[in-house]
């Protein structure tokens, strides 16, 4: 695991990485907003990245949420447009906490894990070019998010301790 902050070619850095009950989310949003969720998806020790359409790198599904939605819904919803993915179980596995750019701001995101026992049918779609299963234990390319590299690997080592 890197040391933190890490920052990725846009100037975006992630601050902080907190093992949290999903409880404490409201608590939290009270000081950093928590406008969005990602989804760490494990399967055979490897974790699924999309290659996103608009950003052009490799990162872990998940988006913004939409008016009403829950952190939760959110990660629910994203996976399943990202991905095909539908139906599985989602285990609630920290706060990530950003300095993000265009425009400048905080956030706290939500992440979810879930392991899947078998590999599912992915879809390609408008924003998931591609996917891959990447090993976290393997070096982080060019054309990855360091950010959501660095997160996968601490939810994937939190899952496994």
């Amino acid at each position: 695991m890197a040391n933190l902050p890490i920052r990725d070619r846009a100037g975006n850095v992630l601050v902080d990485f907190r093992l949290v009950a999903e409880e404490e989310l409201g608590r939290l949003a009270e000081h950093v907003g928590v406008p969005a969720s990602l989804v760490v998806a494990i399967h055979a020790g490897a974790v699924l990245m999309m290659f996103d359409s608009w950003r052009r790198q490799w990162e872990l599904p998940g988006g913004t949420r939409e008016p009403g939605e829950c952190p939760r819904e959110a990660a629910v919803r994203e996976l399943g447009e990202e991905t095909g993915i539908h139906g599985v179980d989602l285990s609630f596995a920290a706060v990530a906490e950003f300095d993000l750019t265009k425009p400048e701001r905080r956030e706290l995101l939500a992440v979810y894990r879930t392991r899947l026992q078998v590999a599912p049918r992915l879809t390609v779609n408008s924003e998931a070019l591609d996917f891959r299963w990447w090993p976290p234990s393997e070096p982080v390319s060019e054309d990855m998010s360091p950010l959501d590299a660095e997160i996968a690997r601490r939810v994937v080592r939190s899952a496994d301790s």
